[in-house]
């Protein structure tokens, strides 16, 4: 990786991860229902990086996230496995009919309709893990179900919102 993609992937993990911790935590529709947004940094992670490395990348990830909301484990663990089965569904849903190689996934490189798909299975499992994990009983599936649904679409459409609103910039300059 080039200074510059390590540069843009600092950044993107600094602002995903204060809109967290500081506005995204402190929303919570229905007491469980909670966005996580910061999921988008590794679902966004580059696709040179290595299988290792990006798992290490991921829980150290949902470690901070952790440490500043006091449940320790949780979110560490859904990166964790996010970033395990991420790169199976990148080659499968995005990868496949893409001619030339990827850098980053996002909305303006390769399909638009794969990568929101794509995008929407990474908050589905990240969402289904974590609510599976906090509450931890099989009895409550359909309610884990539901919350992690809802969950997952709204954290879909402020990651969307996000890229929409950052990433515009930075494709506007890079075709100049």
């Amino acid at each position: 990786m080039n200074n510059k993609l390590i540069t843009r992937n600092i950044g993107r993990f600094l602002v995903l991860a204060l809109l967290q911790i500081l506005v995204f935590n402190n929303i919570y529709l229905g007491g469980y229902i909670n966005p996580c947004v910061y999921v988008l940094f590794i679902a966004m992670l580059p696709t040179s990086m290595g299988y290792i490395a990006m798992m290490i990348v991921a829980f150290a990830t949902g470690l901070c996230i952790d440490v500043s909301t006091n449940i320790l484990g949780l979110h560490a663990f859904a990166c964790t496995f996010v970033a395990f089965i991420r790169g199976i569904w990148l080659d499968k849903i995005i990868m496949r009919d893409n001619d030339e190689p990827i850098e980053t996934p996002s909305i303006y490189g390769g399909s638009y309709q794969q990568f929101l798909v794509y995008l929407l299975l990474v908050f589905l499992i990240f969402h289904f893990v974590y609510y599976l994990l906090l509450i931890f009983s099989l009895r409550d599936l359909p309610k884990i179900l539901i919350i992690s649904l809802i969950s997952a679409v709204i954290s879909w459409l402020l990651a969307i919102l996000y890229q929409t609103l950052f990433l515009r910039k930075n494709k506007r300059n890079e075709l100049r």
